[in-house]
């Protein structure tokens, strides 16, 4: 088979299969149509060079110079999607292309082009303003590329200047028989140039995809690894099967060509793999050097980080590490908080971003991400301005807002922390303010697998502080024992002393006030000890099945004429509650202890509401202030023992409440915690006889409720 001769058919049907490709998308911007008319100018040039070469000249020599004149044309529209817009260079061009396009139709059209040599002056001319043209045109395309804010744009836009002359100049040299054939019927030259032609239009078709320059580097990687990869297995084969065919043209004789066939194939199987792997690290060093540097810096932070087990070592490992890539400028690590409301920031690096943001405010973005797995800002301007001329406003600005929102965070990429579960831990915002296009395609998947590894990490350092925690409080109930009988034995003595004391001295003695306040004192002390005893001992209680909102009623009553006149309590009762299983007296002090420091918090003036729910298969008691609200700063330690802002306070009320509570396999939850007050929710499950009988238990969150109003007392 004529190889030069069938080339042109092959390369028209691929390129006419590209086009279908582009076709065949559900929604196609303007750049899309161009690159079909591109590919379809290009395909019918190839299929008009096979079909002059099979028949002879006539109308098929003067069609096939029509496509050729056109080719430079469509290719010049299209490549402008892609090129700088300067004010005079690409203007001048297409001034230029406009010009010389009916000039050359005119000397297709001429009845000189069928002639020898005057028409092989007129394909030379032709060729000179194909050429002339093509070259512009990537000189223009390579321009946007050199002047970009993006470093790797610039940088990768020489391998497009590079490829794009070459595949020029070597088409050019496939044009060559369509001039000299004119005159030496018998020149036959190989038609490489065609390889290259359609390496270089796969490679367009790939980049509308994506809309920039910058993945042409990538693609052109690629093609290096597969054609180097192709050689050599060709090349193993070649010698094993054609040595074989030699042997048999020299001795005459038949030998096994279908074995050596198998073990030529079993070779290149065996050796497919590692010389895969080992062409790609090779191409890897050549061309990607930069992205092979910054993937041994990350897996080497990765490392240092799997031996972070406290919060605040993990920040400080992730930004230096970070830093050390040298392809980091700005970076963010961000946590949800324990009300699940919004996001702290935990470590930076390069200008502070906000302190706190709200979720709220991130929602499209963290929904984006955990899609994703990636929001890549420049991506999504990029979607974003598809979207306006596709006509999809909504889209668009929804995209827009997205972009925003992302410039609050100081990042152009953002990472989410998703735990095993599938709860969202937090965002890793990772930017360089350099560059607007900092990093590749293929350099995305190493920092998605730094945040899976950073997920991974906080997730530990939390179980890290559960089991400390424990470990602490077992060896709080050790202590608990003894300080029973090393304390309260004096201290009984000591306030029996200061007693007798007291009823011995004379009312009017200046001594007595001294020792009221040797009883007082030790009195507070012993609570403190128990209290520290209740904390350490197991509650086993006496659980039994109660309706909570009577408990809720005679809790009302009983703290009602302990707090000032100017504190209102509400009651809102939940209609139809079922029953829950638990000790009267614990979920009474639970409640005493809530509105006691509900009471504190408002300074004695204000509002305090308790309502009562069904919550799925659990009933809910929210008691909720008018205060000023937590601290951030003391929401992450407002259950461990001994954490208090009172200045007489044990730090034991909530840490034995959640005891309490837990005990009855409930929970307590901080819901919410803002300027406008703060709300504790006492969840507890539904009794299993209650559950049986039907008593509720499925009620909807929002049941009807019954308002009744405790009036000041």
């Amino acid at each position: 088979m004529d190889l030069a001769l069938w080339t042109p058919l092959f390369s028209a049907l691929i390129a006419l299969a590209m086009t279908v490709k582009v076709l065949l998308r559900s929604r196609k911007r303007r750049a899309h149509w161009l690159f079909v008319a591109f590919a379809t100018n290009v395909a019918v040039w190839y299929l008009a060079t096979f079909l002059e070469a099979q028949r002879g000249g006539g109308v098929l020599s003067r069609f096939t110079g029509v496509m050729a004149v056109l080719l430079p044309q469509t290719a010049l529209r299209f490549l402008r999607e892609f090129s700088l817009e300067s004010p005079d260079e690409p203007k001048a061009l297409d001034r230029w292309a406009r010009g010389l396009l009916l000039p050359m139709l005119a000397l297709v059209a001429s009845p000189w082009f069928t002639e020898k040599l005057v028409g092989a002056v007129i394909r030379a001319a032709i060729l000179a303003y194909v050429v002339g043209l093509l070259v512009a045109g990537v000189a223009a395309l390579s321009s946007r590329g050199r002047s970009s804010t993006s470093r790797q744009e610039r940088r990768r836009a020489r391998y497009l200047v590079g490829v794009g002359v070459l595949a020029t100049l070597v088409t050019a040299a496939d044009l060559v028989p369509f001039i000299v054939n004119r005159v030496v019927p018998t020149t036959n030259l190989p038609p490489i140039g065609s390889i290259l032609v359609l390496a270089v239009l796969y490679m367009f078709s790939e980049v509308i995809e994506r809309r920039r320059l910058l993945d042409l580097y990538e693609l052109a990687g690629r093609f290096v690894v597969l054609t180097a990869l192709a050689l050599v297995l060709a090349g193993i084969y070649y010698r094993l099967v054609d040595w074989q065919v030699l042997a048999q043209v020299q001795h005459r004789h038949e030998g096994p060509y279908f074995l050596n066939a198998i073990v030529a194939s079993l070779v290149i199987l065996i050796l497919f793999d590692p010389l895969r792997d080992k062409v790609e690290a090779q191409i890897a060093r050549f061309f990607f050097g930069e992205r092979t540097d910054f993937e041994t810096s990350v897996n080497t932070l990765r490392r240092q980080l799997a031996h972070a087990l406290e919060l605040d070592d993990l920040g400080r490992l992730l930004m230096d590490g970070l830093e050390g890539t040298r392809r980091v400028t700005s970076a963010a690590l961000y946590l949800v908080d324990a009300e699940r409301a919004g996001l702290d920031l935990q470590a930076h690096l390069g200008t502070a971003p906000a302190p706190r943001v709200d979720l709220a405010s991130l929602r499209g973005t963290i929904d984006l991400a955990q899609a994703q797995g990636i929001a890549i800002q420049e991506q999504l301007t990029r979607d974003a301005e598809d979207r306006r001329e596709l006509g999809e406003s909504r889209e668009a600005e929804k995209l827009q807002e997205i972009v925003h929102a992302m410039d609050t965070l100081g990042a152009s990429v953002v990472l989410p922390l998703v735990s095993d579960a599938g709860d969202l831990l937090g965002l890793m915002a990772v930017g360089d303010d350099r560059v607007r296009d900092a990093y590749a395609l293929d350099e995305y998947p190493i920092l998605r697998g730094l945040a899976a590894q950073v997920a991974i990490v906080v997730e530990n350092t939390r179980l890290h502080a559960r089991i400390k925690e424990r470990d602490r409080l077992a060896a709080l109930g050790e202590m608990a024992a003894g300080l029973a009988h090393e304390i309260r034995n004096p201290l009984g003595a000591i306030k029996g002393a200061a007693q007798w004391m007291g009823s011995t001295m004379a009312s009017d003695s200046p001594h007595k006030e001294f020792v009221g306040i040797i009883v007082d004192e030790v009195g507070r002390l012993d609570r403190v000890v128990s209290s520290f005893l209740d904390y350490a001992r197991p509650y086993r209680g006496n659980p039994s099945l109660l309706d909570v909102d009577n408990v809720v009623s005679r809790t009302l009553a009983l703290v009602r004429n302990d707090l000032p006149p100017e504190i209102e309590l509400q009651h809102d009762a939940g209609v139809g509650l079922p029953s829950v299983r638990m000790d009267p007296e614990h979920l009474r002090q639970v409640l005493l202890n809530l509105i006691r420091n509900a009471a504190e918090a408002m300074k004695g003036r204000g509002r305090i509401i308790l309502r009562t729910r069904a919550r799925g298969a659990s009933v809910e008691v929210l008691v909720s202030d008018t205060g000023p609200g937590i601290e951030a700063a003391m929401r992450a330690n407002l259950f461990i023992p001994f954490s208090t802002t009172k200045t007489q306070g044990t730090g034991l009320g909530l840490a034995i409440s959640q005891r309490l509570v837990q005990s009855a396999q409930g929970r307590i939850e901080l819901r919410t915690s803002s300027a406008q007050g703060t709300t504790f929710s006492v969840v507890l499950p539904v009794a299993a006889s209650a559950t049986a009988s039907g008593g509720g238990a499925t009620a909807p969150a929002d049941v009807e409720a019954v308002s009744v109003v405790t009036p000041a007392a």
